[in-house]
């Protein structure tokens, strides 16, 4: 009897186990450990928009607004805690935000939106690749992951960006890019809920 009272003991004294983000933690963010001290928080901010915010080790920051986690509504550098609306650009899909499709696996998606860039406007087709579903693994916590190809029409260095979507969070990061024969790839090792 000792023994066992014993043993109760200890596993409630024990490490508990790390608790993995779930979508609901959206409200007040995931946060992602990246390579070379970079981290990214993904936010709601109101229904099919999430923010995303980059920060470097270096002190720099970008953020991203993501129509249904995915699709790039406006990307902008930070001065400071507040966005410099002198570096903002924006895309304008032919739907509401929170309209855009989900990825599917399997499934391809094509959208013709405008761009503005400093006051510059201009047309751009965007072509998807929703692949085949695996696994990823950030520390002790694993989701289903859904790759993502991105294609630009107009674009002589033959870019090809790669984001990686985690359905069970409602988010995308973006994993690497491959342009002009080079490839730069991005490893998000840890997560956590934002407390």
């Amino acid at each position: 009897m000792r023994i066992l009272g014993l043993v109760a003991a200890m596993l409630v004294a024990g490490p508990v186990a790390a608790e993995c983000p779930v979508a609901a933690d959206l409200e007040t963010g995931i946060r992602f450990d990246v390579d070379e001290g970079d981290s990214e928080v993904f936010r709601s901010l109101r229904p099919g928009v999430v923010e995303a915010i980059y920060s470097h080790a270096d002190g720099g920051a970008t953020r991203t607004l993501l129509g249904q986690g995915v699709y790039l509504l406006e990307l902008v550098e930070m001065a400071g805690k507040e966005p410099d609306p002198s570096t903002r650009m924006t895309y304008a899909f032919p739907q509401n935000a929170e309209d855009l499709p989900r990825p599917v696996p399997g499934s391809t998606a094509q959208f013709e939106l405008l761009r503005n860039e400093n006051g510059s406007l201009e047309r751009e087709v965007q072509s998807y690749d929703f692949g085949p579903q695996a696994r990823a693994t950030f520390g002790a916590c694993t989701y289903d992951m859904i790759p993502i190809e991105i294609r630009y029409s107009e674009d002589d260095s033959n870019t090809v960006d790669l984001l990686h979507y985690l359905p069970e969070l409602g988010i995308a990061y973006f994993a690497g890019s491959t342009y002009d024969g080079t490839t730069d790839r991005y490893s998000y090792h840890r997560i956590e809920a934002v407390k």
